[in-house]
């Protein structure tokens, strides 16, 4: 289940999903945008999902 959770956490470039990809533009985002926003985002969904998928997945 892990796998499945870390699969969608997708934040570090918009070419990683479709919808990352379609605000990039109408946005006026660079590519940057998404590593100074996306690194943090990607360490706090790592940390919570190392909490929570145990406890509702348990082994």
């Amino acid at each position: 289940m892990m796998v499945a959770v870390g699969a969608s956490a997708a934040f570090l470039s918009p070419i990683s999903s479709t919808t990352n990809l379609m605000v990039l533009t109408p946005g006026g985002y660079r590519f940057n945008d998404y590593l100074k926003v996306g690194f943090p985002l990607m360490v706090l969904f790592l940390l919570v999902s190392l909490v929570i998928v145990p406890l509702v997945w348990p082994v």
